[in-house]
This record gives C-alpha cells, structure tokens and sequence, in this order.
C-alpha cells in the first residue's frame, strides 16, 4: 500500500528523531533528580543530626550502580543513608561526543529537621561554575536533546519537573533576558514555565533538529508571557 504524502513526512520526522535522540549535549557530569522519590530513613530512637558523604557510581541510565562511603558523622544510621543513595535518580553524565556514560560524582545525605525522615541527596562538592556551564550548555541544545533530557526527568519528577536543574536554569535565562530588556515579568515568568516547558517539548518532538533554546523555548515563552 502506497503511503501517503502526510503519512511519509511522519515516517521522516521519527526516523530523524530516532537517528538524533542517541547523542546529546555534554560534556555534563550527573545531575540528581531533587524530585525523584528515594529511601525513608527510620530514625526512631536515633539522633538527628549529621550527614554520609560518599562517591556515587551513576550508570548511563541514570541509576545508582555503587556508593563508596567517604564520611560518615551519624549514629547508627549510615545503612539507611546509603539506602538513600542507592535510591536516588540521575539525568547520566554525558561525554564530549554526546553520549550518556557512566561516572562518579560526589554526593551527601543530611540528617535535618526540616527533611524528618526523608533526606535528599544532594552534591557534596558543588561546582561554583556550574550554573554557567548549564546555561553554556542549554544554549547549544538541539530539540532532541531537550526531548531526551525532559522525558527522562519527567518520568523521575513528574508535575515538579520544571523545577529541576536543566529546566529550572532554562527558565532563568530567559526570565534574565526579559529583565535585562526592562520587561521586569519574574513572576510572570515562573508561572507560565511549567506549562511552556511542555509546549516546548511539543514542538520539538516535530522539530528534532531545532535549535532548543533560539528556536522554540524562547518563541512558546514569549508567547506565555507577551512583551
């Protein structure tokens, strides 16, 4: 049966999308996913307080392979922490050619009272550069590469999404731009990105090859939140 014209233009787009989607935009070291749901620590009878370091072993997939504990300053409750890490979930690493790759990254667990029994793992040794590799690394985006990463978060975060590390510094960006032409619209902004972070992800399954952050986020943002 002889496909027809709208039916050929599809079989293109996902067969370009597919050839698009195995490399993305790094080099980049793991980011944990805040939102992803990880391990409860029972601390009954235990000690609020103090916190285990340790180097965390993340797989191409996203998921924990090891921890090697590094510190540990809590009573009694290393076992479940490092439960905790072995819960968490990561967008992988990326290497210079684009691909997802395994790799270590320092990360800790802290005993607090305002997480109770539900601590986050979070980096032990933040990069003070790393929000300025991001936005580096945001701005040569491709559509696929933003599907990827988006979907892949989603799936771990779900509603807060929009409030992880690759969107949250996206939405920044171009929050600053606004600011920086005099359209003083933060919280405007804020509110419009959940939803424009989804448009955008949209468009891009239709456009794989466009230039993420030039090409559409900044197009369905101004749309959200006109000048």
């Amino acid at each position: 049966m002889p496909l027809t014209a709208r039916a050929v233009v599809s079989y293109f787009v996902l067969t370009l999308f597919s050839a698009v989607a195995g490399a993305q935009t790094g080099p980049s070291d793991p980011q944990v996913i805040a939102a992803a749901s990880t391990a409860k620590v029972n601390i009954s009878g235990k000690k609020l307080g103090g916190l285990v370091a340790a180097t965390v072993r993340v797989g191409e997939d996203g998921k924990v392979r090891d921890v090697l504990v590094t510190e540990n300053t809590t009573e009694g409750l290393e076992p479940q922490l490092v439960k905790v890490l072995h819960s968490a979930r990561f967008r992988p690493a990326i290497d210079a050619s684009g691909r997802p790759v395994e790799a270590n990254i320092e990360m800790k667990v802290e005993l607090r009272q305002s997480t109770g029994a539900e601590p986050k793992p979070v980096a032990a040794k933040p990069d003070p550069q790393l929000t300025d590799k991001e936005k580096a690394r945001i701005k040569k985006m491709r559509c696929s590469d933003f599907v990827w990463e988006w979907d892949l978060i989603r799936e771990e975060a779900d509603d807060a999404a929009a409030t992880e590390f690759m969107p949250r510094i996206a939405t920044t960006m171009y929050a600053s731009m606004r600011s920086e032409a005099g359209d003083y619209v933060d919280t405007k902004v804020w509110k419009a990105s959940p939803k424009a972070l989804r448009e955008a992800a949209d468009r891009c399954k239709d456009n794989p090859t466009a230039p993420f952050w030039d090409g559409i986020f900044k197009s369905v943002m101004d749309e959200a939140v006109p000048k």
